[in-house]
């Protein structure tokens, strides 16, 4: 996809939006909102079906969709994840958004990825490689893609250019569109001493698609960007800036933790409507900091960047992207590389000597941002995922032994829906005394592993009166799979999900078996007796029902009739075979 327009101000423009979040999910359901168009993190709604796809297109047929993706990781040094773009383009293919958006950043060093919005060193290195991968995925995704600002809390010791510079150029080579996040600027700017609206001066006006705000937190000698905050003061005096130097340009608000009701985010945006109007009737000259419009910053390499004021550059040699990467994952991760000392907790030089410091924070604070982010981040994906084992056990304990299996078990996929897997199984080690807690993980997990798995229409009662279905290989419905159990594993999640008290753990002499399956939009799981186990597992394998029927009876496994017609009852009116 190449020598397409910067978008003009009349197309860019899509007036005021929200992000769209499950708790506010009935609001949207229920009536039609003041919203001009709503934006979804992509990575959530890359699964094969259930739920969030069917609200997804229940919800999109009023309001149109942008899409803002976290895990493209246009920066990472190995290169861009193929299957990943793909997905994001049967996405967008299927919703049709206004435009499709990611991070200027790497999430992990490959394989693993670590899930943060890491920064990228301002070298003539990275440019390259950024310009040719946003390239790339505009090539994958058939459209201009919009890349969005992060905020950060370390600078490298051999950045080239401002953070602004960088982003320009790589801007106007690869031909992409920008989402400003003015928040991300703020913060960016109170961490590293520089003036906030030098960043946006120096930004090309007719690549700006969109504009976040968002809240932070405050800590003192740093600030830290964590949407669970109203947009504070300084940021709303920015965006009235941002509105003066870019016009009509869509504005929506985040908000991804300790989120409000959804009309006091309502009330929220009000106020960025009311800036904007205001800004645009009553404009302000704006004095650009950056390159004059007819140079475009079509720099051959950042080292012809102006440099803008304000930002003070290195002489350190840069180290070579893949290493930087690296070296920041390993400390991440607790690598014997990574640390100095368990006893001082204090970064090593190999990590320290990437960076360009400015106080009043020092190295290790910086650095110490991301180390806590990533074991709180994957702490709470695991919480969200396992809520009744972390119940059963208590938060804290939970949340102990969920970080160090981050740390043990870093994610190797894009999508957090999917970390986790092996938790069950990691239970199972430390606790070999306690079945009931692996089993209680597992079962949490195949629950939230059937909710969004690929949808399949199940037989019903009226569609058996045809009696065809019985001679169909693989009968059973995709969703459905069997867990051995030796625990009273269902009484104990069901008493946790009543917020009951929790019975007493009894162990079975001998394993039971655990059916757990998807009906329509719902999870459903139920024990099995040992007859029905028997015959539904041969059924996995891939016989037709009246097949399995004939062997079991031959082998004695299935001696009354009357009870195989019993169970196609009860499957057929849970869900539990496909229709064809």
């Amino acid at each position: 996809m190449r020598n397409t327009a910067p978008s003009s101000p009349s197309s860019r423009s899509a007036g005021f939006g929200l992000g769209l979040r499950t708790s506010h999910y009935p609001d949207f359901l229920a009536a039609q909102q003041p919203l001009d168009w709503l934006e979804i993190i992509t990575d959530n709604f890359l699964v094969e079906g259930g739920k969030p796809l069917h609200m997804l297109e229940r919800i999109r047929r009023d309001y149109p969709m942008a899409m803002h993706g976290v895990a493209m990781s246009i920066g990472a040094a190995k290169g861009l994840d193929l299957t990943y773009l793909h997905k994001v383009k049967a996405l967008a293919d299927r919703i049709e958004p206004l435009w499709v958006s990611d991070h200027l950043c790497w999430i992990g060093p490959g394989p693993q990825q670590l899930h943060d919005l890491y920064p990228m060193p301002y070298t003539d290195e990275a440019a390259r490689h950024v310009i040719t991968h946003i390239q790339q995925a505009q090539d994958v995704l058939q459209r201009r893609l919009v890349i969005e600002n992060v905020s950060s809390y370390i600078n490298f010791a051999g950045n080239a250019a401002s953070e602004w510079q960088f982003l320009s150029h790589i801007a106007n080579v690869s031909d992409c569109l920008l989402l400003v996040d003015v928040n991300n600027i703020y913060v960016s700017s109170v961490n590293h001493r520089f003036d906030p609206q030098d960043y946006l001066n120096a930004l090309p006006p007719e690549r700006v698609q969109q504009i976040h705000l968002a809240g932070h937190s405050d800590h003192g000698s740093y600030i830290v960007d964590t949407h669970d905050h109203p947009v504070a003061a300084p940021v709303w005096q920015l965006y009235a800036h941002a509105c003066q130097r870019f016009g009509s340009v869509a504005t929506m608000i985040e908000r991804d933790d300790d989120i409000p009701p959804l009309p006091t985010l309502l009330e929220e945006l009000a106020v960025a409507r009311e800036i904007s109007a205001r800004t645009l009737t009553h404009p302000v000259a704006v004095a650009s900091a950056g390159p004059a419009p007819t140079d475009k910053g079509h720099w051959s390499s950042l080292s012809e960047a102006p440099q803008a004021r304000a930002f003070e550059l290195t002489t350190a040699v840069a180290v070579p992207l893949a290493q930087v990467q690296q070296r920041l994952s390993d400390f991440i991760l607790d690598k014997t590389d990574g640390l100095a000392s368990t006893d001082t907790n204090e970064p090593a030089p190999a990590v320290c000597d990437l960076l360009h410091t400015q106080p009043p924070a020092t190295s290790a604070q910086r650095l110490n941002i991301y180390h806590h982010a990533y074991r709180a981040r994957l702490a709470d994906v695991l919480t969200d995922s396992f809520a009744k084992t972390n119940l059963y056990m208590g938060s804290d304990a939970f949340t102990e032994v969920a970080t160090a299996y981050a740390v043990c078990h870093p994610p190797l996929t894009r999508s957090l829906s999917r970390y986790g897997a092996g938790l069950p199984a990691y239970l199972s080690t430390l606790y070999p005394d306690n079945p009931e807690l692996h089993e209680l993980a597992q079962l949490d997990w195949d629950l939230r592993s059937r909710f969004d798995s690929a949808d399949a229409p199940a037989l019903t009662a009226e569609s058996a009166l045809n009696t065809a279905w019985l001679n169909w290989p693989h009968p059973l419905h995709p969703t459905l799979l069997l867990r051995p159990i030796t625990s009273n594993v269902v009484p104990l999640w069901r008493a946790i999900d009543a917020d009951e008290d929790v019975p007493e753990v009894i162990y079975s002499p001998e394993p039971k078996t655990l059916a757990v399956w998807r009906k329509e939009l719902q999870p459903h799981f139920q024990t099995l007796e040992r007859e029905e186990a028997t015959f539904m597992r041969y059924l996995m394998d891939g016989p037709s029902i009246e097949q399995a029927a004939n062997k079991l009876t031959q082998t004695g496994l299935l001696t009354d009739p009357q009870t195989l017609g019993w169970w196609l009852k009860t499957w057929l009116d849970n869900g539990m075979l496909l229709a064809r």
